[in-house]
């Protein structure tokens, strides 16, 4: 077979709908719409193409590893959209900072990740969700929640799992650890890998040394430690003099004083490091209902020196969210929740199906997102989105009737070609009266164009006799054939 005629096959992990689920997945995201301006969020609609910097910023390892980014031919570096939520802030910052606040913003549309293909998982995907800039407090997070957890139950998701998490609470105990940024996100990516079947802390750990192989050798570009090597070398030697040592040896005393920082500044990292994993691994003891799971929390950040802000939060979230009908036996607290995208700063949250497997929705607090992309001045935001594929493979599987693909109603033909032009007109004005109608294009004969609609399932044949309009209107259903004008025509099949 040559190259010209070998078959184009479809791309690894692109997904090709077929009628039905082509209708079903559009019409759960016309839904999702309609649901979200229930609620005052208004959709908008952002492009699939962005500055490829402008997911670099804080989305995080896992998503900027899986990009599809190019080079235009200006030169620009470019992606496709990975998710929703920077293009929407992006618009927020090129149309929306001189209007009033709080801001919500509905969205639908494809995403491209270079995830590894699987049932639910692809390459491709369609994501609907909301973001509710410029309000902070738990009440704009139960909103938030509450919306995606009505939502699904309003579509036919009956059982779900509601997960909640505050990543704010790693944040902070990384921050006084001193580490540096870099080593901030790995860990913040890592979470959930710690407690994750099959990997675990030695796999964490693991990739920590393939990552920042040069970190058990001293060198200082990891820690952000406080002061300048200058100063601390100062402060160095004049202990030691104090204390009557002297240095001697081949090198001078500067080298031999820098080498002595970094030794001590590596020893420190590594105690440090391990503080935090020690932590991660607490966190994810931390697991189950909100109410035991809270008072458990106080006592284990008590012992790291932590305040409970952030759990005071999530217990003003669950109260928040029992207003809205959404009872503690949905909602289980994770502590370990991380998201995987560095822009979350507070409250997380996850929606799963009933088997507890497949996640549906996700989503979070992002208060320095705005700034961190140009904003004039930090505005609190928080949203989430829902996967439409994994939604219609959930619905599909509890048993839920999806909304088939409307069929044509009725089949014109013309006897002979010198009808075909009244039978075109025919075929339209049926149309104009909201009946889908097909045109019969390759003029069958009798017998074909019979078989032809009851292969299709096609209630109704519409016969245009002549040029003159004769209309004889056949029900596949029951074979009878009527002599009809076209406005009986439309009764007819309205019913």
């Amino acid at each position: 077979m040559s190259l010209e005629t070998r078959p184009v096959e479809s791309v690894r992990g692109m997904l090709d709908l077929d009628a039905r689920q082509a209708h079903a997945q559009t019409q759960l995201q016309q839904s999702l719409l309609a649901a979200f301006q229930l609620a005052s969020y208004t959709p908008i609609d952002v492009p699939l193409v962005e500055q490829a910097d402008l997911y670099m910023r804080k989305s995080g390892a896992d998503i900027i590893s899986k990009m599809y980014t190019f080079e235009d031919f200006g030169g620009r570096r470019l992606a496709l959209r990975p998710e929703f939520t920077a293009s929407v802030v992006r618009y927020y910052l090129s149309n929306d900072q001189n209007a009033p606040i709080p801001l919500r913003y509905a969205y639908a549309g494809p995403v491209f990740r270079y995830e590894k293909p699987q049932r639910g998982r692809y390459r491709q995907f369609s994501m609907a969700g909301v973001e509710l800039l410029g309000s902070d407090g738990p009440s704009a997070d139960a909103e938030v929640i509450a919306l995606a957890c009505w939502t699904l139950e309003r579509l036919g998701v009956k059982h779900y799992r509601l997960v909640l998490g505050h990543v704010g609470i790693l944040l902070e105990l990384l921050g006084s650890l001193g580490l540096s940024t870099r080593l901030k996100h790995f860990l913040l990516d890592s979470m959930e890998d710690v407690g994750r079947p099959g990997r675990g802390l030695a796999y964490v750990c693991k990739r920590l040394e393939e990552i920042h192989p040069a970190r058990h050798a001293g060198t200082p570009a990891i820690v952000d430690a406080p002061g300048t090597e200058a100063q601390a070398q100062a402060t160095l030697r004049a202990s030691l003099q104090e204390m009557g040592i002297e240095l001697h040896g081949s090198r001078t005393e500067d080298a031999i004083l820098s080498r002595m920082f970094r030794k001590q500044r590596a020893s420190d990292e590594d105690e440090r490091v391990e503080r935090a994993f020690a932590f991660i691994q607490g966190l994810h003891g931390l697991t189950g209902a909100p109410g035991e799971v809270l008072e458990r929390a106080r006592l284990f950040l008590a012992e790291y020196g932590l305040g409970d802000e952030p759990l005071s939060r999530l217990a003003e979230v669950v109260a928040a969210l029992a207003a809205y009908g959404i009872e503690e036996s949905h909602v289980q607290v994770q502590l370990a929740l991380g998201r995987g995208l560095h822009y979350y700063t507070d409250v997380v949250f996850e929606l799963y199906d009933d088997t507890g497997r497949s996640q549906l929705c996700g989503g979070g607090r992002y208060n320095e997102l705005v700034q961190s992309l140009g904003g004039r001045k930090s505005v609190p935001a928080v949203g989430f989105a829902i996967g439409l594929e994994r939604l219609r493979l959930a619905l599909e599987q509890q048993g839920t009737a999806l909304p088939a693909a409307p069929r044509v109603q009725v089949l014109v033909a013309a006897a002979t070609p010198a009808a075909a032009r009244a039978g075109m007109q025919a075929a339209q004005r049926l149309r104009e009266h909201g009946i889908r109608t097909e045109y019969d294009l390759r003029q069958r004969n009798a017998r074909t164009r019979v078989a032809y609609a009851n292969r299709k399932s096609i209630p109704y044949l519409l016969l245009v006799e002549d040029g003159e309009g004769s209309l004889n209107l056949r029900n596949m259903a029951d074979g009878t054939t009527q002599s009809l004008s076209l406005s009986e025509v439309v009764q007819e099949i309205h019913g």
